[in-house]
């Protein structure tokens, strides 16, 4: 399946989930920053999907964090009970300084300095990142990840926001969201 037809096939599902205006493919990361909506001036990450709510840099300046909410939602429980078990508590994972609840790439092909970015662009923008990777990529997007998490434990980077990544292989990312939307079909 190509990136484009997964992305849709994904949105598609994440719209039963949380509903059509919580979902956005090709999101523009800076659309509602009025500091930065000018593209030429400042690079603008396309996020393949996101899902809100959605955090302006205003919000954030003033210190709400609108996304906070989901925090409580039953995805985030799932996420957490499956793949978060083992890791720090909420508080250390959830970027609380984020533009959207779920920033989700998809890497299906791609030079590592692209997957590098999209690692990036995910951690910082949403709450949750998610990297979807073909079964082909997987070792290369998952070495990558360490990398950065190494950078960061030798706190050459200060971000400090790759604790709320996962990675996922595109039929585990699949199964999970069908799993997660027949046990909670009333959810919305």
């Amino acid at each position: 399946m190509t990136a484009n037809k997964y992305q849709n096939k994904v949105a598609k599902i994440l719209y039963a989930i949380f509903g059509e205006k919580l979902v956005k493919t090709e999101w523009d990361s800076v659309k509602y920053d009025s500091h930065f909506a000018n593209h030429k001036l400042v690079y603008a990450p396309r996020i393949d999907i996101a899902v809100g709510p959605f955090n302006s840099y205003k919000d954030l300046d003033i210190g709400i964090d609108k996304a906070e909410l989901m925090q409580s939602h039953p995805f985030t429980k799932e996420l957490i009970n499956r793949v978060f078990k083992h890791r720090e508590t909420m508080d250390k994972i959830w970027n609380s300084i984020s533009r959207c609840y779920l920033a989700i790439e998809i890497e299906f092909s791609g030079s590592s300095k692209h997957i590098l970015g999209s690692i990036i662009n995910a951690s910082v923008s949403g709450s949750i990142a998610i990297i979807i990777t073909s079964n082909n990529h997987f070792k290369k997007v998952n070495r990558i990840s360490k990398y950065l998490m190494r950078l960061e434990g030798l706190e050459r980077l200060e971000i400090n926001t790759l604790r709320n990544l996962i990675i996922f292989k595109e039929n585990e990312f699949l199964e999970f969201l069908q799993i997660f939307k027949d046990k909670n079909s009333e959810i919305k």
